[in-house]
């Protein structure tokens, strides 16, 4: 799979059926690994470009709902992703992606970045694609479990 073919799934996911501008600059980022906070925040940066909002590479200041998830509050989200990122050379792909998820730190793009960072633990480009079918049943199976 090309990093065009992983991006166009992740994008279809969100109902686009294109990559963007950054996608591929941002691709190539997660698959030399993320290491620090300032990583995802330029993930996003280069995944939102296209959008030309000033929240694009910031935390959400803002709080926000997903359907009938509600993420934690924005004045949270700065400590939280501090820790998520000391953890995450710790956790596997499943629990980093989900994790993120759970903290949802941007305003929008959060589920193209939390692919990203799994696709990072991965370690290595999956050899199936990344299907909306895998996508949501990862998802739910983990907020039935916060249930």
């Amino acid at each position: 799979m090309s990093w065009e073919q992983f991006m166009l799934e992740s994008n279809k996911i969100e109902g686009e059926d294109r990559t963007n501008p950054g996608d591929r600059d941002a691709f190539m980022m997660a698959m030399s690994g993320i290491e620090c906070e300032g990583e995802i925040l330029e993930m996003h940066k280069l995944l939102g470009e296209y959008l030309n909002e000033d929240w694009v590479g910031r935390y959400r200041t803002v709080d926000v709902r997903v359907g009938k998830f509600v993420p934690v509050g924005h004045t949270l989200v700065p400590a939280m992703m501090k820790d998520f990122v000391k953890r995450l050379p710790r956790m596997d792909a499943w629990t980093a992606h989900n994790r993120f998820e759970e903290i949802h730190p941007f305003e929008d793009l959060n589920g193209r970045v939390g692919r990203l960072i799994w696709l990072s633990k991965m370690g290595r480009m999956p050899t199936i694609p990344f299907l909306q079918l895998y996508y949501y049943q990862t998802l739910e199976k983990f907020e039935n479990r916060m249930i």
